[in-house]
């Protein structure tokens, strides 16, 4: 079937971006490469927002249907396609392995794809292209809301609200800053998140100490069309830690989703010995591995 691709042109493209990665959840979800939530913080926290038209491609069916997109980032890149058009694949490698010879100034040149461990065509495609799996990967675990979330048990001394628009802002960019060091947070991208698609206010929950600090912080998204929720990101200061409040959080977004009708919630964690405590963290409230989804790295241009 032919397919046509062009460089990414703006809003009318993300509009059909998202569109897209919602069809795919309808037919795959929940072991998608990415949720809705997570393509608009992708696109809020890029480090180089104005390079987006230069990076990303699009792959259009013969009707104009977009069926596929990649999303680079530094050295590694997101392939979304429709499970319908997989054939275009080798077609985005290429431009993905082109735009990692542009990049002259990088002394170790190499790229990095995702792919799921179930996903055997992606992973035979990659291994024929002379790719190789590494061991880093990022675990997808969800959670049904169909079950009962319990009431959050929120630890004295703090409460847990919503954001209060920009009166918030400063200090929820301190907290993310303290609790993700070093972080690329910053207040105009953050301020890019509030004005996301999905971005909703009564999703963006913070735990505040009585001195006003800004503790803890969790920010849930809602697909409605699929009815699925994503935890994007979770965080809380290294001051506040152990002490109950990123629980807290996360019950009451659950709550909160149960109250869109959401059927589960999603969350995407690391395999670095650092994060083996989030992996016990979602599995202690519910959450259930689906998925890994591996690096597998080129190097040479």
């Amino acid at each position: 079937m032919a397919v046509m691709s062009r460089l990414y042109a703006g809003e009318d493209d993300y509009a059909r971006m998202r569109q897209l990665v919602a069809e795919i959840e309808a037919l795959e979800g929940p072991r998608v490469y990415c949720h809705v939530g997570n393509l608009d913080w992708w696109r809020c926290t890029d480090e180089d927002t104005h390079a987006l038209p230069t990076r990303i491609r699009l792959w259009f069916d013969h009707q104009g249907a977009l069926v596929g997109f990649t999303w680079p980032s530094e050295h590694q890149v997101d392939l979304l396609v429709h499970p319908a058009h997989r054939s275009i694949e080798p077609a985005m490698l290429d431009w993905v392995e082109h735009l990692s010879r542009l990049d002259v100034d990088d002394p170790h040149p190499h790229v990095s794809v995702w792919s799921y461990a179930h996903d055997t065509y992606r992973n035979d495609l990659l291994a024929q292209r002379g790719y190789r799996r590494t061991e880093h990967f990022l675990s997808l675990s969800v959670r049904d809301l169909g079950q009962r979330v319990s009431e959050p048990d929120i630890p004295s001394g703090y409460v847990i609200r919503t954001m209060n628009g920009e009166d918030d802002v400063h200090a929820r960019v301190e907290a993310h800053c303290d609790a993700f060091a070093p972080s690329r947070m910053t207040i105009a991208r953050y301020r890019a998140v509030v004005h996301a698609p999905a971005y909703r206010p009564d999703l963006d929950l913070i735990a505040v100490a009585a001195d006003g600090t800004v503790a803890a912080f969790c920010t849930l998204w809602f697909d409605p069309i699929n009815r699925v929720g994503e935890i994007e990101p979770l965080g809380c200061r290294a001051a506040h830690r152990r002490r109950g409040l990123a629980r807290a959080l996360v019950l009451e977004g659950l709550r909160r989703l149960q109250g869109y009708d959401a059927r589960y919630v999603t969350v995407f964690y690391g395999s670095e010995p650092e994060d083996q405590p989030a992996r016990h963290f979602y599995a202690s409230l519910g959450f259930v591995e689906q998925g890994r989804i591996y690096a597998w790295i080129k190097e040479g241009r």
